[in-house]
């Protein structure tokens, strides 16, 4: 894959992070994931490492972040859950554990320099992303043994067997504009003219946005 350098109304933020069906690979539950308990998921999940600064899917909240929790939070339409704010950070937790469920960044009109830097933070935290799907959305699935690499994802794909792939969390980014087209436009801005002179060209805005969850985490809290 090729390598990329680089959150509108509270009814949007709710309908795209509370329980989004969104990995980019068919997800097969084992029945050794089926039969774990809640917790024992939680704990799994939170053994992954997935999130923003201390923010951990599957990790329990600390008292400094049940504080924030109270102090902003965002109105919930589930019963079981809790959403909140931290800065640019949107977070929903199980209500009666504090567990973080899924964990959602957005920036608006971001210029090539936004792109830029949420795409080189991500690549620094998680490493190269597992698949790309119609060009504006990237994926880092994860399964029992950690980050699923492009390669075992275009193996598996090309032998018809992505159902066998068990995607345990997925940290997913999503763009308005095609990735290539703006890593392009990054990679001409940088470029410098014979003169010197940087070359000039108008500039691309895109709505980014990244979101992290398990689908199999988030499904427990449906029922």
């Amino acid at each position: 894959m090729k390598n990329t350098v680089i959150l509108k109304s509270k009814t949007l933020l709710l309908a795209l992070v509370l329980f989004v069906s969104f990995c980019g690979t068919g997800i097969s539950q084992t029945n050794a994931y089926d039969a774990m308990s809640k917790t024992e998921l939680q704990a799994k999940i939170a053994t992954l490492g997935l999130g923003f600064d201390s923010y951990v899917v599957g990790r329990v909240l600390t008292p400094a972040q049940i504080k924030i929790a109270k102090e902003n939070p965002i109105e919930s339409k589930i019963a079981t859950v809790k959403n909140f704010k931290d800065g640019d950070l949107f977070v929903t937790v199980d209500k009666d554990s504090n567990v973080v469920i899924v964990l959602y960044k957005r920036k608006k009109n971001a210029n090539k320099n936004d792109f830029k830097v949420m795409i080189s933070d991500l690549m620094m935290q998680y490493g190269e992303p597992t698949a790309e799907a119609h060009g504006k959305t990237i994926y880092w699935n994860y399964g029992e043994d950690g980050l699923i690499t492009e390669e075992l994802y275009r193996t598996v794909k090309s032998q018809g067997q992505l159902e066998t792939l068990v995607v345990l969390a997925t940290v997913k980014f999503n763009s308005t504009e095609n990735v290539e087209t703006m890593t392009d436009m990054i990679a001409m801005m940088d470029k410098k003219n014979q003169q010197g002179e940087k070359i000039k060209k108008a500039d691309i805005t895109s709505d980014n946005y990244v979101m992290i969850q398990s689908d199999m985490l988030s499904m427990r809290y449906k029922k």
